[in-house]
């Protein structure tokens, strides 16, 4: 028998080598999406900007999988060292390695192709594989191969040194272990009880309510939600003035709608990203409250610390992540393996990024939440907001939420994914033999399994809190951004797939939800039917705090509903935001770019992607809008000739199919003379909207 010495120098250029050649076969697999990422942007020096960041993230790749390569080293020396009680001839050698490089690579896909099954697109069968083999299956294979393997490995040895093998494997049991530890995701600490009092805002993107049981939803997507909601005050009409994520959470902070505080659309430039209004976070940090913020997806909205969050937590902001994400690269060995602090420090843009959808690991963000949480309560008090994406589009499903909701056995082109990133939704796709109904249904069960996501997101953190002691001293609230519109029958638009901000008909994408759940069990399971609007949340926490706000707000407290005051209607005003033709009207106002895409640069310094200053001004005057009261909806179409509004019956049509303003002339007075401040504020001519008459 001979030492471990040759087996090691073998296994040194074979572990290296076996990832270098994953890295090959998966860089290959991506090089079009790579590819694609920098394409369609009309500005060079952008373009630079997003090749550079794509540049980077190949090589950190390489560095990634390089120290996989080296991982391997030890496994790969001990487990062919037990192979045989003598060094076998370099050949021999290399043939037992290359056989036992190709079973683990091939258990390992077949295992991540049931786990996480986006990225492995290339097989054509993946959809079979995932609806009828399980990962534990794959194990099972494993398991009997590695039994059989050292049944004849024990055979191989003489009984005189069959010690030495013992001790060969108990080396490599140690050194796996070691790697298993290095390679795990930590878990979360508990948070302590602190002094308080605490906020705690919770928010899910693209939460439509009225997919909840606690609103009447059938399928049982949401146990923990609804458990939190029945603690808490509910407002069943509150909307968003604008679906789309970071115009949103400032008008939340804000108190402010767009109109007012500027910001109109995702990434806005540097300079306009902190409005001049105070924000919830400055307000509570100068007032001696911990701010903190967390996110799991930063492309398209993100936090800066002028915003006042004195820790953001988010994946890194910038060209690379913005590039990047759009088309995401298959590296399966990385996603794998490293998906945990070792690897985020390797390749930074992956950490908890739902942006890329294909390898995302919702459960590990959950326990990432809950660490923040147990950071945050290290100080006296603390507000935390969490934003969760996992209803956002591109919506890949990953075990175990490719199997909820009867997803199983669907084999349209959007079994993981909704329809809008990869298919444009025709009547009927004559290759797979499905209707517009039944792709249409695939997208809500993808959409109701990322509830189940977000619901285990909740479920975590109010069981942190309630474990600590935290529930007794912290103010919850449950918020989405916006609401998400999915497909119905006769819809007055082109529908590729869930999506928000592009126009003003319906309701689904304004409609959010919103409840507050006080620690001494205030107004629990009160329902509010009343409209409210996401700017009313600032000043309710504000008087709610005593908090002394430094300026006026668009919005108000809600606390004098919570209290059965008498008050005037909230009227509620929305926008859209950067929209797509599909969605327009004839005679629409057009933007001077023909792709989205060209509205974007970067910005050399910081390396952060905004919207071109150039085009804000005809982004703002393209915008359509609507006004809600009671029952009413007025929409105010953007077009060439001055505009023109449509009126609808909410409760009637509420996708807002049946325009009645030719039959209800005085009711669109009433809502135009509403719409009309809101309209001048963006100079807008509003000759085009009918005056009150003079005995009104």
């Amino acid at each position: 028998m001979t030492g471990l010495g040759p087996h090691l120098r073998r296994a040194l250029v074979a572990g290296p080598l076996w990832l270098l050649v994953l890295f090959v076969i998966d860089s290959a697999a991506s090089f079009g999406l790579l590819q694609r990422s920098t394409a369609h942007i009309a500005d060079p020096e952008t373009t630079a900007l997003l090749a550079r960041g794509v540049a980077d993230y190949v090589l950190q790749m390489i560095g990634a999988y390089l120290v996989l390569g080296l991982l391997a080293v030890p496994a790969l020396a001990l487990a062919l060292a037990m192979a045989s009680p003598t060094v076998p001839s370099r050949r021999r050698w290399w043939a037992t390695a290359l056989g036992l490089i190709v079973a683990v690579s091939a258990l390992g896909n077949a295992r991540q192709m049931s786990t996480f099954p986006p990225l492995h697109d290339w097989f054509p069968w993946r959809a079979w594989w995932v609806d009828t083999v399980a990962p534990e299956q794959v194990d099972a294979v494993g398991g009997v191969l590695l039994v059989v393997a050292l049944a004849l490995t024990w055979r191989r040895w003489p009984v005189a040194e069959r010690g030495a093998l013992a001790v060969r494997a108990a080396l490599l049991t140690a050194w796996m272990s070691v790697v298993g530890l290095v390679l795990a995701p930590p878990v979360p600490d508990e948070p302590p009880a602190n002094a308080g009092p605490n906020l705690l805002v919770i928010g899910i993107d693209a939460l439509r309510p009225d997919h909840l049981g606690a609103f009447g939803y059938p399928l049982d997507t949401s146990p923990r939600i609804d458990a939190l909601l029945a603690e808490s005050a509910v407002f069943e009409s509150a909307w968003s003035p604008l679906a789309r994520t970071y115009p949103a959470w400032i008008s939340t902070l804000s108190g402010s709608l767009p109109i007012t505080h500027g910001v109109r659309d995702n990434l806005p430039e540097s300079e306009a990203l902190v409005p001049a209004q105070a924000l919830l976070p400055q307000v509570m940090r100068d007032a001696g409250w911990h701010t903190r913020f967390v996110t799991d997806d930063s492309r398209f909205s993100y936090m800066v610390p002028e915003t006042g969050f004195e820790h953001i937590r988010q994946p890194p902001v910038g060209v690379q992540n913005f590039a990047v994400s759009v088309n995401e690269p298959r590296y399966r060995a990385f996603h794998g393996l490293l998906h945990n602090p070792l690897g985020f420090s390797l390749v930074p843009t992956t950490e908890h990024n739902q942006a890329f959808g294909k390898s995302y690991h919702p459960d590990r963000f959950v326990d990432a939440a809950v660490q923040e949480l147990a950071e945050a309560a290290q100080h006296e008090r603390f507000f935390m907001a969490i934003h969760s994406c996992v209803l956002h589009a591109p919506g890949d499903r990953v075990r175990p939420w490719t199997h909820m909701y009867g997803q199983e056995g669907y084999r349209g082109a959007n079994r993981f994914r909704y329809s809008r990133s990869g298919t444009t939704l025709v009547a009927y796709d004559e290759e797979k033999g499905l209707s517009v109904e039944e792709v249409a249904a695939q997208d809500v069960r993808i959409y109701d399994s990322g509830i189940d996501m977000a619901d285990r997101l909740v479920g975590a953190l109010t069981a942190a809190l309630e474990d600590s002691g935290l529930a007794e001293n912290t103010v919850v609230v449950l918020m989405s951004d916006h609401g998400e519109e999915l497909w119905s029958p006769e819809l007055p638009y082109r529908y590729t797939g869930p999506n928000h901000g592009f126009h003003a008909y319906g309701e689904a994408q304004f409609r959010v939800a919103l409840a507050l759940r006080s620690p001494d069990g205030a107004h629990a399971g009160e329902r509010v039917s009343a409209p409210v609007r996401l700017i009313d949340l600032a000043p309710t926490l504000a008087e709610h705090f005593g908090l002394d706000w430094p300026n006026a707000t668009d919005g108000r407290s809600m606390l004098p509903l919570l209290a059965g005051a008498e008050e005037a209607p909230r009227p509620v005003y929305i926008e859209t935001g950067l929209s797509e033709p599909r969605y327009w009207v004839k005679g629409h106002r057009r933007y001077p770019f023909r792709t989205v895409s060209e509205r974007y640069s970067a910005d050399p310094e910081t390396g952060r992607v905004h919207i071109r200053p150039k085009f804000k001004p005809q982004l703002i005057a393209a915008k359509d809008r609507a006004v809600v009261v009671g029952p009413w909806k007025l929409v105010w179409l953007a077009t060439t000739d001055g505009g023109r509004v449509e009126l609808f019956n909410r409760g009637l049509d509420p996708l807002n199919l049946r325009d009645l303003s030719d039959k209800f002339p005085d009711r669109v007075a009433d809502l135009a003379a509403v719409m009309r401040p809101y309209l001048e504020a963006d100079g807008i001519d509003t000759s085009a909207l009918p005056e009150l008459s003079p005995d009104e």
